[in-house]
């Protein structure tokens, strides 16, 4: 459906007025006069408010290589009911930065409490900056420290410019003069809500309180094509490079109906994964009748009844093991007029404690004649799960978390690059444990990848259940279970050169066609990754309750 003028306008007229710079006029300025095409007029703009675009169609913003540089930590740019818009050409940075760094100047006997010095020319070290994890680097500042842990704990603040960190526990890898960043995490670089296909071309993002790419309850199809996330340049007056881009994954999408295209992108130096695509798993709190259920979520202003539609698949789950124990079609899936406390919500998200403070009630109709429902089980629905991306010929490298965290199904990732990276290159699978983001997949190809010097201290770890550099995993609460929801995934011609676990790490599997891969320097790690899961016989093909696996 096409959107005029009319509707768009008003949209964009509540930040004009207040815009403290002239971007947002002149974006709106060129959809006035009936413009398809925007291209910027300045080298840079600067903005402490975010540009909104919203209920636009068919548009495109040129940046004309343009910097926009964000002067408060807000979303740099907000889609809103888009569709076939394009930007490109754009670098987004912040200042001041969402992070500070420095360098360790002394670490206790115990290795458990280091003191720290602020750089030059970065922020002060206030009580924003003052979080409770830390990422450790090298001392020249050009890779992160991999033989370290991820770092949890309570940062004090000595002064303006020199702090403590305690850690959560020993971290043998402190060693003075190494370099440390600090980050904020609020809101990101791009983010888009009930958006349909959205074409990112050119993009640079030096820096961003959080998620480079944010999609949110939209039909989906994004392209990203040539875009870059990458550590910005030296600060005025600091007499160090910057250690961090993003302050949280590059791309996340979830809750969209057709995953991302992604094509000839960089992506490195973020605090967390390249690149997550998932969906959700949610309870069956209370049966009204024999296809009426209420469903809670621990989050407030979600937007879950505009995505899911009538027709849509849902697969009811177990929630020992989330063994798909029948399915049902979707009738209707609104708000809940019901009403329910904390405790309630605490007995299916036990993971996060008390630190549940709002939440949201579903009302889901199914059609007869599905699965039975019961009160207790778990769910999810496919169709929303991020399906159908592509991941081709692009570079992830020198980042915490992994490369690839994908949770959606009938997708390929192909031709790509991968550097060190502290945790797995690629994963494919289910995550139904702590942050129940779902889902079994299917129907993956992974092929001709590069991955070299991936995994550390970080697969190492006695509860870790991705162990491969490329692995097929579930996330559980109990790994005993036999049920293998993972299926239809060919992992072909693809180089793995140096991972202490895994090369190729397979769980929950049922249909894998292994082919063509070469497997150098792996699973050499002196401890065995996943031990608390109950994972043993670690080797550089690993394959645990798993099934149907051709080699």
């Amino acid at each position: 459906m096409k959107y005029s003028l009319f509707f768009a306008l008003p949209l964009l007229a509540g930040t004009l007025a207040a815009a403290p710079v002239e971007l947002q006029q002149e974006i709106a300025a060129g959809i006035s006069s009936g413009k398809k095409e925007i291209v910027l007029t300045q080298p840079e703009y600067r903005s402490g408010r975010t540009v909104e675009l919203k209920k636009l169609d068919g548009v495109t913003i040129d940046g004309n290589g343009a910097r926009l540089v964000m002067t408060d930590l807000k979303h740099a740019v907000r889609l809103s009911n888009c569709r076939n818009v394009t930007v490109k050409n754009l670098t987004v940075d912040y200042d001041p930065l969402p992070f500070t760094q420095g360098v360790i100047t002394s670490v206790s006997p115990d290795s458990r409490v280091v003191e720290f010095t602020i750089d030059k020319g970065y922020p002060d070290l206030t009580g924003p900056y003052a979080v409770g994890r830390m990422h450790l680097f090298t001392a020249d500042g050009k890779e992160w420290k991999r033989d370290a842990a991820d770092l949890y704990g309570r940062t004090e603040i000595i002064d303006a410019r020199h702090g403590r960190f305690r850690a959560s526990k020993p971290e043998p890898a402190f060693a003075a003069g190494d370099r440390v960043a600090l980050n904020q995490r609020k809101n990101g670089a791009f983010y888009l809500t009930g958006c349909g296909p959205v074409r990112f071309e050119n993009i640079t993002i030096h820096t961003c309180p959080s998620l480079g790419f944010c999609n949110r309850f939209s039909e989906g199809g994004d392209e990203l094509i040539n875009v870059k996330l990458a550590r910005g340049p030296r600060p005025a007056e600091a007499d160090a490079e910057r250690l961090l881009s993003t302050c949280a994954d590059g791309l996340n999408y979830a809750y969209i109906r057709r995953g991302p295209k992604l094509v000839n992108c960089d992506f490195s130096f973020m605090g967390d994964d390249s690149v997550n695509l998932h969906s959700v798993a949610l309870p069956v709190v209370q049966l009204l009748d024999s296809n009426t259920f209420d469903t809670l979520r621990p989050y407030k202003h979600e937007e879950f009844a505009k995505v899911v539609r009538p027709g849509d698949r849902l697969r009811l789950l177990d929630p020992s093991d989330y063994s798909v124990v029948g399915e049902a079609v979707i009738k209707s899936f609104r708000p809940s007029p019901r009403k329910y406390d904390r405790e309630t919500l605490k007995k299916f998200y036990f993971n996060r404690g008390d630190g549940l403070k709002d939440w949201t009630a579903y009302e889901i109709t199914l059609e007869p004649g599905g699965a039975p429902v019961k009160a207790g089980l778990f769910f999810d629905i496919p169709a929303i799960g991020a399906n159908g991306f592509e991941i081709r010929d692009s570079r992830f490298h020198d980042h915490r978390g992994r490369a690839l965290r994908i949770m959606a199904s009938d997708g390929v990732i192909e031709n790509n690059r991968f550097e060190r990276i502290k945790h797995a290159a690629i994963t494919v699978g289910a995550e139904y444990g702590y942050w129940r983001e779902a889902g079994w997949v299917e129907n993956i190809q992974i092929r001709n990848n590069q991955i070299r010097d991936v995994g550390c201290n970080m697969m190492l770890q006695p509860d870790s259940y991705a162990n491969g550099a490329i692995s097929v995993f579930a996330r559980l609460e109990d790994y005993s279970g036999t049920f293998k929801g993972n299926r239809n995934i060919t992992i072909t011609g693809n180089s793995v050169d140096t991972c202490p676990a895994a090369g190729i790490f397979l769980f929950a599997a049922d249909g894998v066609t292994l082919k063509d891969n070469r497997l150098v320097n792996t699973a050499f790690g002196q401890k065995t990754p996943g031990r608390d899961c109950g994972f043993t016989g670690l080797k550089p093909v690993w394959i645990i309750n798993s099934a149907n696996v051709t080699q």
